[in-house]
């Protein structure tokens, strides 16, 4: 039951993921002691929505053959690089999650259209946009080293490139594994999944610690740091 038959991730690994994460939402919204005010919500709204652009219509502009796509994935890394940056200068619990859900919506209306929703939405939210907001609320809104009085490179750069090795595993086992074969008709093999997975961790490791490096520097201008 917890194998990939053939490459589907199983329903129960899905459903019990998707759960504990809406309960973990909760609970660090809830015990969260900064919360978001009328600016972050537009701040996170239309910073979700330059996502959206960046990784729809800027990184698909990029085209790449085999076999250098997907291991150099504009697309994912444009989405990284800007997501970083808003959840960088808004360093709220429910920016990603927010954020993450208008990029969702604004990617129906200029790229996909609404099939297959609530599923994708839920998938964003919960997934990237969740990892980035427990990553607020662990470092107390001190995302990528942003407030701390030293070693802010290194935290920066070890919490950007953490974030894009988790966030490495969803579309291979979530989109791709799960929810695309429901949607679209098709059977993933192992194969594919294993490859997509290997592919993207060594990209979305990198571009992770370089956008939380640029997050860094841009929240700190704003902040009239240093």
């Amino acid at each position: 039951m917890f194998s990939l038959e053939p490459g589907i991730t199983p329903l129960p690994i899905v459903v019990g993921y998707f759960i504990i994460a809406a309960i973990i939402a909760v609970i660090i919204i809830k015990k969260s002691k900064n919360k978001m005010r009328l600016m972050d919500y537009v701040m996170a709204a239309i910073g979700g929505a330059i996502v959206s652009i960046a990784d729809h219509v800027i990184g698909d502009m990029i085209y790449l053959p085999a076999p250098i796509y997907p291991f150099i994935n504009p697309p994912v890394w444009f989405r990284i690089l800007v997501f970083f940056i808003v959840v960088g200068v808004i360093r709220k619990v429910g920016a990603g999650m927010l954020s993450m859900g208008v990029f969702d919506i604004v990617g129906d209306l200029v790229h996909f259209g609404f099939v297959g929703e609530p599923l994708w939405l839920i998938e964003d939210v919960l997934t990237y946009g969740l990892m980035a907001d427990i990553a607020i609320f662990l470092t107390q809104g001190k995302i990528f080293g942003i407030g701390e009085k030293k070693n802010q490179v290194f935290f920066a750069a070890f919490e950007g490139a953490l974030l894009g090795f988790v966030m490495s595993f969803v579309h291979p086992f979530f989109t791709y594994g799960f929810i695309a074969p429901i949607l679209f008709g098709f059977t993933p093999n192992k194969a594919r999944v294993m490859f997509l997975l290997i592919s993207y961790i060594p990209g979305d490791t990198v571009i992770g610690a370089i956008s939380a490096l640029v997050a860094n520097r841009i929240a700190n201008v704003m902040r009239g740091g240093i």
